[in-house]
This record gives structure tokens, C-alpha cells and sequence, in this order.
């Protein structure tokens, strides 16, 4: 199943309009979506680059979709992103959900894990450092610029 088709059947409206531009416009710029499972898609420059983001369409549904892992980078790329873009990054840290109490998220993350995110310590942070889920417009037009971004400072070497 490629990345349009599992956004044709598992989501609708506005949510089947906004993934498919930004499928679109992460293909246009040179990314190319790795299948992980029938809805579940990873974004890499090359063979050589780390995933630049997980793509995931749900298939419970309710027509939801998540946008996950953006390397959250250390020293010295770091300082070359824009205060509001740190804001951003760190308004969306996600808590993993084995230690919170609540359901385990299957990520991997180890419980009391801490981790460095632009210099500052953070517990118990998700695997996915990141989550998006059911992006709007305006956090798909931020995600865009750290997408960009990442791809000319740390993982766009061909």
C-alpha cells in the first residue's frame, strides 16, 4: 500500500486533505516514505539519513493521523534553530505513555529514561519525542519550516 492509499482509506475531509499536501509537498522536496505497516509510513532523505519523521494514518476509524519522530537534534545544529521553532518542539514533547500510568505506547522507551532536548534535561519522554496528532493548518505550516529546516542543516547530504 503506498503513503496515498492508506491516507485515501483510513481518513476523510479536511484530515484526507491535509495529509495528502503534506505527503505531497515531503515527496516534492526529496523525501521518500518507507511503508512500516499497511499505515504507517517513515520519511528519510536517503539510505544514509536517520527517519526524518513517522507518518501515521490510523485505521481504527475515527480518521485520525499523527506525526511523529522529528530528530530532535543536539549540539551545535541546535543553535541554529529559531526560539520559535524550539517553542514549538517543546510545546509537543510526549510523555511516554508507560510512565504516566496510562497505556503503554509500544515505543520502546525505557521507564525513568531521561533525555537532552536542547540542552535541557526531560523525564520520561516518548521514543517520539514529537507528536502531532490531527495537525491543523497552522501546525502543518510550522512542521513544513522544521522540515526544511532539518533537511538543509543536518540531513540533506545526498
Amino acid at each position: 500500500m503506498t503513503i496515498h492509499d492508506a491516507i485515501k482509506t483510513y481518513l476523510q475531509d479536511e484530515a484526507q486533505t491535509r495529509a495528502t499536501k503534506l505527503a505531497d509537498y515531503l515527496m516534492e522536496i526529496g523525501l521518500t516514505p518507507k511503508m512500516e505497516w499497511s499505515h504507517g509510513f517513515r520519511f528519510v532523505k536517503n539510505d544514509k539519513s536517520p527517519c526524518l519523521l513517522f507518518f501515521i494514518v490510523s485505521d481504527n476509524a475515527a480518521g485520525e493521523w499523527v506525526l511523529c519522530d522529528l530528530p530532535v537534534v543536539n549540539e551545535p545544529e541546535w543553535q541554529t534553530l529559531g526560539d520559535d521553532h524550539k517553542a514549538f518542539i517543546l510545546a509537543h514533547l510526549k510523555v511516554c505513555g508507560i510512565h504516566d500510568g496510562s497505556h503503554p505506547c509500544g515505543c520502546g522507551s525505557e521507564p525513568g529514561a531521561t533525555k537532552v532536548i536542547f540542552g535541557k534535561s526531560y523525564d520520561n519522554i516518548c521514543t517520539s519525542e514529537i507528536q502531532l496528532p490531527n495537525p491543523d493548518e497552522g501546525m502543518l505550516d510550522t512542521f513544513k519550516q522544521l522540515i526544511d529546516w532539518w533537511v538543509v542543516q543536518i540531513g540533506g547530504a545526498e
